[in-house]
Order: structure tokens, then sequence, then C-alpha cells
């Protein structure tokens, strides 16, 4: 033996003895000791025979009244298959069964009966430092076969009856080879230092035969693996060969097809055919190298003829495998483990070698060196070296998740009951941030393929061109990417096609047939104008939603978000053609190719240029309108987009993102001619919302500044305008009949004021809360020798609230406005004790959005009537004071009229006119106030019917519009004014120049003087305390 040899046919020699020998002993034990033969000695002789007893059977000597089963055995032998898996060959020289299900007359065994049986081993290695054997190290390593879990193989056809019987006793013969230590065995001996380690290869030592193949490995077929690998080889063909896809740079990626090495004395051209596999077992394959033609040259840059030529030649190489799953399961990769690959000289062949054994040993060495020391580095480089990668996730891409119930009901209705939704969703909604933009619209990737789905053109059905190529599709479906880039499929379920040559259909070609093939492309997103869509004049185009609705008005232009398909890349790597087989011969491989090239060239020079034509290739429209004093409330004047996720999400691991971290499509806008804040919008949330439906068509969000500042509060600052009530005093000398109560819209001073609103702290953490609160106060105080000493007083205080909810109740937004006026009156003389009369008015509405169906509808609940409380007097105070519930009930509106705001709140109504998809347009449902007081709508798609357009009146950007309540008191509609005590007094005229600012309440002094207090909220109002009165 020799240590440079391949020490496996030794090994085996070595192994086989050993069980030749323990089988000769335990032959001679049954012939010297034919009493030992009982149940606690057949370890010793299990390798010579093995009986089955019946059930009861107390004697050991076995014989056909007494046993079920009984043989004797030649000495087993082993045949190794590779460095894992060995055949345990067991031979019978004679012996019976009983089947009980044939009756219970023996059935003898064929003499001579092989069943063989396949097992894993493994090397366990022995160290031992005994000083006896020397001064160095001794190995000894055992070779450890799992008989417990041996497979067997085909029986031979001589059994002919009775195979399941016989089957099931050896496996009780196995398992007490195992008990008896006979499974395992020593490896040849290392205990010389003057030695070197033979290296031991069962793999390359054997030339399996076509039944040793093993047909899965990680439960993947043999012919899943090659036919991936065919499909890595026709992706590297039409790279190589670049007629229809550029061909790369990085030569490696048709490395697979094609290498060229170029050195002084031995240049040489590979050209490949499609790579395969066999199995050899779980941990091992044997990949076989077609070389198609090899061509050796005499010069560098492999002009003239070439000097030899080769064909057919096959190179075979083992290699260990290693899987990789992801931690979900769902998807699988296979790859080879290069550091252990190994050329085996047994499985490759040679065709065509010169007679001249010198030359053809060149030859043959060159290439083999190639291959190890080369070639297999450049696969790994290139990623040739996996073999086989899928994902479950593939699968899905193109049909679409929800059903349609789930997809017209939409998903945050879910979210206000509480069962089998996470806190995330709820907290997706409150924590999204819109970084400074006032209308953001997030459309899931789910929503853009239903939209594909949903177009009835014919075009995206069936498709034709000339004669050369017709097809039937399914929907189109896309798959977003970071950098404003998507993976757009292409599903053919059927279709014919020719060939080309010189880059055009070929007549004389046959028309070829195929089957649910499907392509695959990366395409750019994009944003263009409406006058810059080459389907700007289509009819087809021009009968979509967003133009009828905006397309011909010269206020405002359409901006569309559009895939690029005039710039499709082509990606083999997620394409598929269901009917293409593993490739065998290069030649049919090539004709493969030319199909893959023919219907590349169809749809990305024909079919694509098709879509765009008639606008199938935009996603959404936005109208953006002209900066101008009179807009809609909700009109952009300015707008991007972008794709938008949170990490870089690209083709090589979009199929890792989980379905609530998919990116999404975001537009982005601003109104009343503000600049965009930046062209990305930050991450802060996913945006879309799932909850426990699985599915969404997004967001649309309208910033506080723009719903609640500009239109909501400011409409509602009206109510605080009318609803406001403030003393007036016009003559101190008729006490309290010189005292009116004027609207804050009424008042002179005041009417021009803002009344605005302030938030304050709720006392939940599920809304919102806004106030509006202003109070005065005034005290006349007379006293002196000429007078009565006497002080009157006056407290009016008003507090409106409004209340947001920034969480979804049962796909409703309730927006809860409130106030109450409180008034008081007071009057203390030197000789009496201070008497008051007070009552107040209070008033509380609703204005619900509520969802209904695939949309919202608006409406009021709870009375618009104000509620009066009765006038409470002290001791004594009645006829003191005028009453102070009539005062207020002339004053006060007779009814809160919110008409304005609900109007404002119809434009959420129907489909929603500021965006547009493909198809179907949106409505909005489920509103909801986030923790910044955005006001946020599930998008769903817009139910059939005629879309109800409701109607883009404009909003001023200054000032305050038209009140919402009617600006009449009941005096003045006829109600009993207030009389005065003499017709013709002079009332003085009161500025706010005249007047003292104090928080409310105050207290005032001084003989003669008329003085008030005024607060709002801006000032930082104070409880309410009880009037004081100075004497």
């Amino acid at each position: 033996m020799c240590s440079d040899e391949n020490g496996a046919p030794h090994a085996v020699r070595y192994l086989n003895s050993q069980l030749a020998v323990l089988h000769q002993n335990a032959q001679k034990c049954l012939a010297e000791h034919p009493q030992a033969v009982s149940g606690e000695n057949k370890h010793f002789y299990a390798l010579a025979e093995f009986a089955v007893l019946r059930p009861g059977v107390t004697s050991q000597a076995p014989s056909e009244s007494n046993t079920l089963f009984h043989a004797r055995f030649k000495a087993p032998t082993l045949e190794f298959i590779c460095d894992h898996d060995v055949l345990l060959h067991l031979t019978i020289e004679k012996g019976y069964f009983i089947d009980s299900s044939r009756g219970f007359a023996p059935t003898q065994l064929p003499a001579g009966l092989r069943i063989t049986y396949r097992a894993n081993f493994e090397i366990q290695r022995i160290i031992g430092n005994d000083p006896k054997l020397g001064r160095y190290s001794s190995v000894i390593d055992l070779v450890v076969i799992n008989l417990r879990n041996a497979i067997v193989l085909p029986v031979p056809p001589e059994l002919q009856s009775g195979r399941e019987t016989v089957i099931r006793y050896l496996e009780q013969y196995l398992d007490l080879l195992q008990d008896a230590g006979n499974h395992v065995l020593f490896s040849l001996p290392q205990f010389s230092q003057h030695t070197a380690s033979m290296e031991i290869d069962f793999s390359l030592a054997s030339c399996p035969e076509e039944h040793h193949w093993q047909d899965t490995i990680y439960d993947i077929s043999v012919d899943q693996i090659n036919a991936y690998l065919s499909s890595l080889w026709l992706k590297s063909t039409m790279l190589a060969e670049g007629v229809l896809i550029k061909r790369d740079t990085d030569w490696r990626l048709y490395c697979l097809t094609e290498y060229v090495r170029k050195e002084a004395g031995c240049s040489y051209r590979l050209r490949f055919g499609a790579p395969r596999v066999n199995i050899l077992c779980s941990k091992e394959v044997v990949v076989y190298f077609d070389i198609d033609e090899l061509e050796f040259f005499d010069n560098e840059d492999l002009t003239g003829e070439p000097t030899q030529t080769f064909k057919k030649w096959k190179i075979g190489m083992v290699m260990n495998v290693m899987p990789a799953r992801d931690p979900e399961g769902c998807s699988l990769t296979v790859t080879l483990d290069l550091t252990n690959a190994r050329y085996h000289h047994g499985l490759s062949t040679y065709e065509g070698l010169t007679s001249d054994e010198a030359l053809a040993n060149e030859y043959c060495g060159a290439v083999i060196t190639f291959f190890i020391e080369e070639y297999l580095q450049i696969l790994h480089s290139a990623r040739y070296h996996v073999i086989y990668s899928h994902d479950v996730r593939w699968e899905t891409v193109g049909k679409p998740k929800p059903d349609a119930g789930d997809e017209a009901e939409g998903s945050w209705w879910t979210i206000g009951l509480g069962e089998g939704v996470s806190a995330g969703s709820q907290e997706t909604i409150q924590r999204t941030k819109m970084y400074g933009f006032d209308q953001v619209v997030a459309i899931s990737q789910g929503s853009i393929n239903l939209q594909f789905s949903a177009v009835s053109h014919a075009i995206l059905r069936t498709w034709d061109f000339e004669q050369s190529f017709n097809a039937t599709f399914r929907p189109l479906a896309l798959h977003l990417l970071s950098d404003n880039r998507a993976l757009l499929w292409v599903h053919m379920t059927s279709g014919k096609l020719k060939a080309l040559k010189d880059g055009a259909p070929c007549a004389e070609e046959p028309l070829c047939e195929f089957q649910n093939w499907r392509l695959a492309f990366e395409v750019e997103l994009k944003m263009c104008t409406q006058g810059e869509l080459e389907c700007s004049s289509s009819p087809l185009y021009k009968a979509t939603p967003a133009y009828q609705r905006h397309g011909t008005q010269s206020d405002r232009i359409l901006k569309h978000v559009y895939l690029d398909l005039k710039n499709a890349e082509y990606i083999h790597d997620y394409s598929s053609y269901a009917d293409f087989q593993t490739v065998v011969r290069p030649a049919d491989g090539r004709a493969l190719v030319h199909k893959m090239e023919a219907v590349i060239w169809y749809i990305t020079q024909q079919y694509f240029p098709a879509l765009c034509k008639d606008g199938l290739n935009i996603i959404s429209s936005t109208p953006v309108w002209r900066s101008g004093t009179s807009l809609p409330s909700y009109a952009l004047t300015d707008v991007t987009f972008h794709v938008y996720s949170r990490a870089e999400i690209t083709r090589y691991n979009w199929a890792q993102v989980s379905a609530n971290m998919e990116p999404i499509i975001v537009v982005l806008g601003t109104t009343g001619g503000r600049e965009l804040p930046s062209q990305r919008l930050e991450y802060s949330t996913n945006w879309i919302v799932q909850a426990n439906k699985g599915f969404s068509h997004g967001t649309i969000s309208i910033a506080q500044r723009v719903f609640i500042e500009q239109r909501l509060l400011q409409l509602l600052a009206n109510v605080n305008a009318q609803t406001t009530l403030i003393p007036v005093m016009f003559n101190p000398m008729l006490g309290f009949h010189g005292v009116s109560i004027k609207r804050w819209a009424e008042h002179d001073q005041r009417k021009d004021r803002p009344s605005k609103w302030h938030i304050v702290p709720s006392e939940g953490a599920d809304c919102l809360k806004y106030l509006w609160e202003h109070c005065e106060e005034w005290q006349y105080k007379l006293s002196g020798s000429g007078e009565l000493d006497a002080a009157r007083g006056i407290y009016c205080i008003t507090r409106n609230y409004v209340e947001l909810p920034t969480a979804v109740k049962d796909g409703a937004l309730r927006i809860q406005v409130s106030g109450r006026v409180d008034l008081r009156l007071s009057f203390q003389t030197a000789d009496t004790k201070l008497t008051q009369a007070s009552s107040s008015v209070y008033w509380s509405t609703n204005v619900s959005i509520q969802t209904v169906g695939s949309g919202i509808k608006v409406s009021t609940i709870g009375s618009h009537n104000p509620v009066f409380t009765e006038a409470e007097f002290t001791e004594g105070g009645g006829a003191k004071f005028r009453n102070p519930r009539e005062m207020l009930r002339t004053a006060f509106p007779e009814k809160i009229n919110l008409d304005e705001l609900v109007q404002e709140i119809h434009a959420f109504e129907g489909a929603w006119e500021y965006f547009y998809p493909l198809a179907t347009p949106y409505s909005l449902a489920s509103p909801v106030f986030n923790d910044d007081g955005d006001l946020l709508f599930e998008l769903r798609r817009h139910n059939s019917g005629p879309a109800r357009h409701a109607p883009m009146t404009p909003a001023g950007r200054f000032g305050r519009p038209a009140s919402p309540i009617r600006p009449q008191s009941r005096a003045g509609r006829g109600g009993r004014a207030s009389p005065a005590p003499s017709a013709h007094r002079e009332y003085p005229q009161l500025h706010a120049d005249d007047q003292s600012a104090h928080h409310c309440p105050s207290a005032f002094s001084g003989g003669g003087q008329t003085s008030f207090g005024d607060s709002g909220i801006a000032g930082g109002i104070k409880a309410p305390a009880p009037i004081r009165t100075n004497v």
C-alpha cells in the first residue's frame, strides 16, 4: 500500500475480512457447542444463524414446529457507495419462514437468496498515547454502521411470495446484529510513525450502478435539481450569445456555457452543455460537466484553425452538498461544498483521444487541473455553485391574496374588535408621521396587483402579433423593490410563437406551442405629466375616471406614476417555463434558448409598447392644481413619489421580506402652493394596516394643518363666535337693566378678533382634545357721602370643546363638539350680604363619519338645540336681578348648525377624486386621527356603479368662511327684548383701549369705576372663582 493512493479498496478488503472471520467464529461456536443455542447466547452466533420462535415456545433448538423464521447465513459483505452510505449484502444458505396469512405450513427460502440493505455509516477516530506503542500517537478508525435504520433494496425476483414477512423478520435480525456489536469494525490501523496516513475515499473508489443512485436529497428530486441547473445553463447561454440580452461585462456569468483560457503554449476554448447531477447519498452528489466541444490552439488569441478538437467529454466531480433554509421554512437553497470537491476518473469519459498516450495524458491533465484548481472557483464567484433554490413565496406572485368579500370590506374595522388583532395594527396608525407633507397616499403592492386584475381591456387577456405570436395571459403581477424599481411578471397560460432570424420573426419557422410560461422583468417606476405620456390621445386612456374628471381642466394637470416598460430588463432567475424539459443534449438546449429569445423579443419589443400605447402601464394618477386663490380644500399643488420601505429591498432578497414589511408606493403632496419639504418620506411605520385580514389597499393621510387647522377648527371657530357670550354695559345707572349680553360675532370690539382653538390634555389616551375658553367680568361700585354704597357684578364664561378620536372603533369616527356658557349676577350693599343669580346653557353634538359598504357616510348625532338651566337665586335676590336664564335665551342661538362642517366632510364620501389607481377608483373608510392629529383613512376599492362627484368647493386660505350657525337670537326672531327703564338714556361707548384686561375672575375697586375682566385661552385661563365685591 502506498500513501499517495486511495486506500479505500484496501480498507474494504480489511473490513470484509473481519466480517468473514467473525462469521467463521460464529459457525465454529454452533458446530462445537450445539447445546449453547439459547436466547442468552444468540449474540455470539448471530452472523451465522438466526431464528424467531413461536410465541410461548420454551425450547431453544430451532425446528419447523417451534419457529416462525429460521435461516443460516453466509458471511455478510460490505460494498461502499460513498463516504456516507454502504451496502450490506446478506446471503441465506438455507431457511424457511411461516406466513400466517397463508397458513402454518413452512415456506422454504431459495438457497443463496441475497438481500441487500443500504445503511449510513460514520468514522469514529480513537487516538491513543500508550508508551508501550511508542513515543507517538496511535490512531484507530472505527467504522460504525447504523443497521437499525437500514433500508432494504429491491428483493430479487426468486422470492415470489412472503416478501413483507421475510423483510419484517430480517429487520429483527439487523437489530440483533447491532446489539451484538457486529455493526462496529476496525478500519486500517495506523501504528507506525514512519508511515504516512493513507487517504481513504470510498466515493472515488466506487462506480455506483444505476440502482445505487438516490432519487431525492433534502426532499428535492434529482429531476428538480437538474431542471434548475438546466435553467442556469440557459441563462448563461443567453448571456453569452447576447442576442436579446446585453452581454454582461462580467464574463463569469456565462462561464457555464463557454470558457476561454489564454496561455502561452496551451490556449483552449471550452463549450459546455448543461451540467447535471446524480445523488450518491444524503450528503454527496456527483456533478457532471458535459464538454460539448474542446478546441486547443497554439496561439493566445485563438485565431486560425485549432490544433486539436475534442467533443463529448464528460468530467465527473464528487462534492458534498449543504442545505440552507430560512427561519420561516419558506425557502430552501442547496449549494455545493467546493472545498471538498474531488475528481472521479471512473465517472468521467473522454471520447476521441489520440493513440499517443503521452499526448492524451497532456490534454486530459490540462483539463482536469483546470477544473480542480480554477473552474470550480469561477462557478462559485458567479453563484453557479447553487444547484437548487426555491422559495414557496414565489408561487404566490400574481395570485391575489384576499377573496372578494375580504377585499371589499377592508381590514381596519376589525381593529376595534380587539380579537385576533395585535396591538401593532393600532400602533401603526397612531405612529404614522407625515414629516411636513400635506397629504400621503400609501398603496400596497397587493392593491396594485388587484388593479391589474380589474382591468377589462382585452390586451391583458389575449394578444397576438401578426402571424408569428399569440398568447393567453393572466393579469400582470408586480413586486416592489427599493430605488423606485419593481419586479414584473408576465404570465402566459398558453400560446404559439415563431423563432427569430436576424432579430425578427422568421416566416419559414414553424409555430411552436407553449404552456404556462412566466417571464420576470425588472422595471423602473417613474412619474410624468399627462402630456409626456404617449397614450395621451388614446381613447382607452381618455375613458379613465382620472381623465374624465381632470384631464380636460385648464387649472390642473394629471401626474402619473408608471412602469417604464421600454427599458424592462429580463430576469431569468424568476422566470419559469413549465413545459421545458431538463436539457440533455446541447442541441436541445440551444433550441430552447431560441424559443426564450423569441418570447422575450415579442414581449419587450411588441407587447410592452402596445400596453404603453393605451396607458396600461400607469400605476396611479394624481391631479395637481396650479396655484391660485380658490382651490378645493384638498387640492394638491405639488407631488412626488417613491417606493417606501424600512430596509433595502432588491431582486435578491425580496422573497425574504415578511408581509407586514413589504415595500409600498407613497405619493406625497403639498397644498396651497407650498414647496415639498423633501423628495422622500422618512420612515416612521409601514403605513399599511392589514389587521387580521392580511390585506389592505392602502392608507391616505391628510395633515393636521390642512384638515384640523385650516378646515375643521376654522369652521368650528365660527361656532365659538356664535356661542361665546360677552356682557356689555350701556348704562351703569340702570343697574342690571343697563347690561346686555352679545355674541362674540356681534361685539364691535371682538368680532374681528380670532376665536382660535387650542389643544389641551385629554382625560384618555385615545383622543385629541381642543378647547376654546373666554370669560369676562365687570363690577360697578358706588360709594361716598352722596351715594348708596353698593356693588354690582356680572360674570360670563364660555368653554367649548372638540374631541377627535385616535382609535379605530367599528370603522367610525365621531367628532364630538360641545360647549357651555355660565352666567352669574351679583349685588351687595354695605348693609346687606352678597346676593347672586346664575344660569347656564350647554349643548353637545357629534359629527359621525361612519363606514358604510365601501365608503363613508357623514351625519350628525345628538341634539343641536341648546339646553338652558333654571335660574338660581340666593335668598332674597329674586327681586334684585334680571332673570339670567332669559338673558341667555335672548342672546344664545336657538340651534347649533353644523351644516357647513358636514358639507366639508362630504368631500370624503364616494369615490376619492384626488388620487386614482389604474382601474377602479378608491373610496375612503375607517377614518381615525393619529397621535399628531393627522386624519387617516383606509383605502377601499369603490363599489360598482356611477361615482358620485362631490363638489370641489373653494376654501378660503385666509380669514373665516361663512358662519355655520344662523346668527339670529330669539329676540331677533320676534322674541321679547329686555325692556329699558328709559328710552332716552345715552349709553356710553366703550372702546378696547378703555378696558383693563385681567385674568378672570378679578376684583375691582374705586368710586364710580366700571371695570371689565377679559381673557381667552391664549391668555391662560384659570378656574373661575366667586366674584368678590370691594366695599
